[in-house]
């Protein structure tokens, strides 16, 4: 297994019939994710910066690392399982 490590961001976020296909990648390469449609849709106001209601899960962590003045860095996905 390779130790390197590619930064990636999210290239665009599109509808499926079972959810929403997430590309996410870099200049070299694109791969895609499929999530359900919450997930999907959570992903693409945060992406265009549109305001909730109240607070997503993920906006509160970012709001508790903000609090603590730390960030994380980076993931590491160090497996990947067929169907999962």
């Amino acid at each position: 297994m390779s130790n390197e490590s590619f930064e990636v961001s999210v290239k665009g976020v599109m509808p499926t019939s079972n959810g929403c296909a997430i590309f996410l990648g870099n200049e070299q390469k694109t791969f895609v994710i499929y999530v359900d449609p919450a997930i999907g849709n959570a992903i693409n106001m945060t992406i265009n910066q549109v305001k909730k209601e109240r607070p997503l899960t993920h906006d509160l962590i970012g709001l508790i690392l903000k609090g603590l003045e730390t960030s994380i860095e980076r993931v590491l996905i160090n497996d990947v399982d067929e169907g999962t």
